[in-house]
């Protein structure tokens, strides 16, 4: 039997075996799709492992998307651009079976975000954390043909990390960093903020942006809010962006998404996303 996970820290809120047992039951498949809770000092000997065939591929969630890239022996194109890694599978390559790192995020983000339907140019957008995450939604942004970007992050040194390791002249005409927690009122007129962080896993989490008393400056419009997090539902983020009149979305159709390439890079097929699926991950 094919064995496949999902590793973390934490990892109890994923809902990944649910949905990839449920894709493996349905297309007769024999292999099964755990999560693993672990620290960093694991992820070489879970390289290892697929090397060895012990594990045919796993997936990575915060915070090890981009700790895992040492350990790896080569990446997909989409994973070199954002320098984070997702999905983890077993190659035959030069007479050697090798652990190849590739990121589907970019492609949940870009199938889920409602830009894509979005007839304006030049949208603009907000960033919120500068982790493995953030860079895959920059991206798929970029591919969006969103124009102006903001990244708003604890540490003001990782988001200029980000933005030189991820912005060219090319790809975003304007691009800003904000500092944290002091410049609400001064961050635009963004047609989506996305909260790449973890606060929300928790239910005391709160992202601490307080974009509603700037309501008259900041909303001239309706504004998209979307959460990466699907586990809890609705975060304190999107509670307070309904409170506000705003659309908010979370997760889980990104989730989805790139949860279905990463079974098609594993498996060879590509599973169907549709209501039952969607419905699954209610229950």
């Amino acid at each position: 039997m094919n064995k496949y996970l999902v590793i973390g820290n934490p990892i109890e809120h994923s809902l990944s075996p649910k949905l990839h047992n449920y894709w493996i039951k349905k297309n007769n498949l024999n292999a099964i799709y755990e999560k693993k809770l672990v620290v960093e000092e694991d992820l070489k000997k879970l390289c290892d492992d697929v090397r060895d065939g012990k594990i045919e591929g796993f997936n990575v969630t915060v915070p090890f998307k981009e700790k895992i890239i040492k350990y790896l022996d080569g990446y997909t194109d989409t994973a070199l651009a954002v320098k984070a890694v997702n999905t983890v599978f077993r190659k035959y390559e030069n007479g050697e079976y090798i652990a190849m790192g590739d990121n589907t995020d970019v492609y949940g983000f870009e199938q889920s975000c409602p830009l894509k339907n979005y007839s304006k140019q030049g949208a603009s957008a907000l960033i919120i954390g500068a982790g493995g995450a953030s860079k895959a939604i920059i991206l798929g942004l970029c591919n969006l043909n969103v124009r102006r970007l903001a990244i708003t992050n604890r540490t003001r040194e990782k988001a200029e990390i980000l933005m030189d390791q991820i912005v060219t002249p090319e790809s975003f005409s304007g691009h800003f960093i904000y500092e944290w927690c002091k410049d609400e009122g001064n961050m635009g007129k963004p047609d989506i903020v996305v909260n790449c962080t973890s606060l929300g896993l928790n239910e005391e989490d709160r992202v601490p942006l307080n974009f509603s008393k700037y309501k008259k400056r900041f909303f001239t419009k309706k504004v998209i809010f979307y959460d990466l997090i699907y586990n809890p539902e609705e975060t304190n983020f999107l509670l307070n962006a309904k409170k506000i009149g705003q659309q908010a979305i979370n997760g889980k159709m990104m989730f989805l998404y790139q949860a279905q390439k990463s079974f098609t890079i594993w498996h060879g097929i590509k599973p169907e996303i549709n209501q039952e699926v969607i419905s699954l991950l209610n229950d």
